[in-house]
């Protein structure tokens, strides 16, 4: 009897200890969206190494680049609705959900790139990823991913506001985007990116705006003759996850998604300066375009500024994220 019960024991035993070992050795399973192809930063430096650093914490992340699940608009609605786990967003997109969030994407709020990458940190900023989170059901988590700092290329050289005057500057169709060419003096005129290269080159428009290392490997700089060192918007993307599947994780799973993002976040970084850099270099060493440095930053900002505090539906949150920045 003490036989039978001591191997009815065992066998529980061994029966709680398989069942224990299959529930640790389950995953995490997770689509991540980039919208961006596999050698840019975002996917190259951000999302492949991120997938990896967290295959060790239990993940199993499938990064899926180059638009294959659509638009960053479309990507935002899967997130928010649990269709798709996780995603590195432009915040502007987020509009739809909340309009204040467009602020984020106004005209030289930021004057360097350490600002935006603490910007999440901020008072109004924080009140604006609360909201989110309860309209939209979409968390961000850690630091945000750098586009890049973008700058005016095209056919017109550009020293001054006053140069603005008549531009057809192509812009994303989005209300903040085309509010930031009105607020640098210059006609906003919505193209879609397929169409840029094209647009440049048949004179649809007189310029555009993009980082540097976009304008390089799209080959803009080809129809375009000057790039204008505007610096007036800097681009930091954030990751967000669905908080579903946000509150699905235990809280070390949590800590490991954050850390590792945050992580991606430095590389990224890191790899959008040295593109820079490296573009730069480039067209100086070879003519191909002319770099505008020599332009008067100031007063161009300072028209900027001015269209942005007052009138808009968000001018309020750009006042007060001004002052949270210095």
């Amino acid at each position: 009897m003490q036989i039978k019960r001591a191997t009815a024991a065992i066998a529980a035993l061994i029966t709680s200890t398989a069942i224990a070992t299959t529930a640790q050795a389950q995953s995490v399973e997770a689509t991540f969206g980039i919208l961006f192809g596999p050698t840019t930063p975002f996917v190259a430096c951000g999302g492949l190494p991120m997938a990896e650093e967290l295959a060790d914490a239990g993940f199993d992340i499938s990064v899926v680049h180059s638009a294959q699940l659509g638009s960053e608009n479309q990507m935002a609605e899967q997130v928010s609705f649990g269709e798709l786990e996780m995603a590195v967003i432009t915040s502007s997109i987020f509009a739809a959900w909340s309009e204040n969030i467009s602020v984020l994407e106004t005209y030289y709020l930021y004057d360097n790139v350490d600002q935006v990458m603490k910007v999440y940190t901020t008072p109004t900023a924080q009140a604006l990823m609360d909201e989110l989170l309860e309209v939209a059901n979409v968390r961000v988590v850690g630091s945000p991913w750098l586009y890049g700092v973008r700058n005016v290329f095209g056919m017109k050289e550009i020293h001054g506001p006053d140069d603005f005057s008549g531009m057809r500057l192509r812009v994303p169709e989005t209300p903040v985007s085309i509010e930031g060419a009105k607020s640098l003096g210059a006609q906003p005129t919505p193209v879609a990116y397929s169409e840029l290269y094209l647009a440049l080159q048949q004179g649809i428009v007189d310029g555009a705006e993009a980082p540097i290392p976009i304008i390089g490997l799209e080959s803009f700089d080809e129809p375009a003759e000057y790039v204008a060192m505007t610096r007036h918007l800097i681009t930091a993307a954030p990751f967000v996850v669905n908080e579903d599947f946000w509150q699905s994780l235990s809280a070390e799973e949590q800590e490991a998604l954050t850390t590792a993002a945050t992580s991606a976040s430095e590389r990224v970084r890191e790899c959008v300066d040295t593109a820079e850099a490296e573009t730069l270099a480039k067209w100086k060493e070879n003519g191909e375009v002319t770099v505008i440095e020599d332009l008067d930053v100031e007063a161009i900002k300072a028209k900027a500024r001015e269209h942005f505090s007052s009138g808009l539906p968000y001018s309020e949150a750009y006042v007060k994220l001004l002052e949270d920045l210095k």
